[in-house]
């Protein structure tokens, strides 16, 4: 107790008490790098490539797992929220495509459509697909496909995730197949093999039927050919179907080959005949006119060939001419 009657209170040394302001300092700083690093881990600051549309979802450690906005490819800086996903899906032409050149496929080695022929010889196809996403419906297609397959993109992504990839070999391969050997058993393998007309009239039956069959197994018209335009989100046109090349078996190609060989070879054969004909048709109707035309024709071509010399004398007496020596 003082003289007052009061309790003293217990007085810090001067050390100890700069020791706990240097502690509290510390854990000032601390918190303050605490909120910096939940700040950037949180990232709540969002921006969306110009090649990419964005779906802001809520999710967050404050709110539940909502839709919130669609953001337009190549927006500014937005804040997106605390945590809160922004799911990333491509506004480009997209494609799919199989290739025996393993560097061009989407498989990753070398790969090929079998589909028989009408004459069940079996072609191996090449093809490639053309195609854009429906924006006009990116959140229903997120929301039934893009989360089953998590098929959205990363930014700087251009291919987009392994998910979207195998999307597409479950929706568009199996169609692809489908149509393609449905429409191969219509020709013939000579014709699919050798008739440019016969391989355009296959890509325009499939591209006709491939977006609407790959659409059906998805539940909606989420694909449209690589001319839709989110201008008019009205119109979803076909997709575009090229076949890059087509193959037969090697013992059908000799075949082929030899046949086709054969063919040239009796064409030729033939117009050899033909020119043969006209030459002695030529022949005949040429004697023929000097027949009609009698000695003075017969004596023309005569001098023409060479076979007798002829002058032009002039009407007077006493010249001699000596003639040439002419052998034969």
């Amino acid at each position: 107790m003082d003289e007052d009657g009061r309790r003293k209170r217990p007085q810090l040394r001067h050390g100890a008490g700069r020791a706990i302001a240097r502690i509290g300092g510390f854990g000032v700083v601390a918190l303050i790098v605490i909120l910096v690093i939940a700040a950037f881990a949180l990232n709540p600051f969002k921006k969306t490539p110009r090649e990419l549309i964005g779906l802001s979802y809520g999710g967050g450690p404050f709110e539940g797992a909502r839709f919130q906005q669609v953001v337009q490819p190549g927006s500014n800086l937005f804040f997106n929220g605390w945590g809160d996903p922004l799911f990333l899906y491509p506004v480009t032409q997209r494609n799919y495509i199989i290739s025996k050149q393993a560097e061009e496929g989407d498989v990753g080695g070398s790969d090929f459509v079998p589909a028989p022929s009408a004459d069940r010889i079996e072609v191996d196809y090449e093809v490639a697909v053309y195609f854009k996403l429906n924006l006009s419906k990116v959140q229903d297609f997120h929301e039934t496909i893009g989360l089953k397959y998590r098929a959205w993109c990363d930014e700087g992504d251009e291919t987009c995730s392994v998910g979207w990839e195998r999307m597409l070999r479950d929706s568009f391969r199996q169609q692809i197949e489908f149509a393609l050997q449905r429409e191969s058993r219509r020709y013939p393998v000579a014709d699919i093999y050798a008739d440019q007309k016969t391989l355009i009239e296959i890509q325009s039956d499939v591209g006709t039927v491939l977006k609407e069959n790959v659409n059906e197994i998805l539940g909606d018209d989420y694909f449209c050919g690589p001319t839709y335009s989110l201008a008019d989100p009205s119109t979803c046109p076909d997709f575009e179907f090229v076949i890059k090349r087509v193959s037969i078996p090697q013992d059908v190609l000799t075949a082929f080959e030899a046949n086709r060989t054969s063919e040239i070879a009796v064409l030729t054969k033939q117009n050899e005949v033909k020119q043969a004909e006209f030459e002695s048709q030529a022949i005949q109707k040429r004697q023929q006119a000097l027949e009609r035309c009698g000695q003075i024709c017969v004596l023309y071509e005569a001098v023409k060939g060479g076979v007798i010399d002829f002058w032009v004398l002039p009407n007077s007496q006493g010249l001699n001419l000596t003639l040439p020596q002419r052998s034969g």
